[in-house]
């Protein structure tokens, strides 16, 4: 019983795996999409970003609030 399903999901993965590997090859741009947050425009579009970039963001909002002087724990 463990032997059927087991050689069954490896199949099903493995059929997967070259699927996606013909999709790639017969594309046009012939590469992986872009799945990173930085890099895909779809996120960037509704405002998503990485969370280097958030806490960029953040750090400057809570700066203009703060009067612009060092961030501290104090000010919590």
């Amino acid at each position: 019983m463990f032997i059927t399903i087991f050689l069954l999901s490896l199949s099903i993965v493995a059929i997967s795996v070259l699927v996606m590997g013909i999709k790639i090859l017969f594309s046009k741009k012939g590469q992986f999409p872009d799945s990173s947050v930085s890099g895909n425009k779809a996120l960037r579009r509704k405002k998503i970003y990485c969370i280097k970039t958030e806490q960029v963001i953040i750090d400057k909002n809570y700066k203009r609030k703060d009067g612009g002087g060092e961030i501290t724990c104090s000010g919590c």
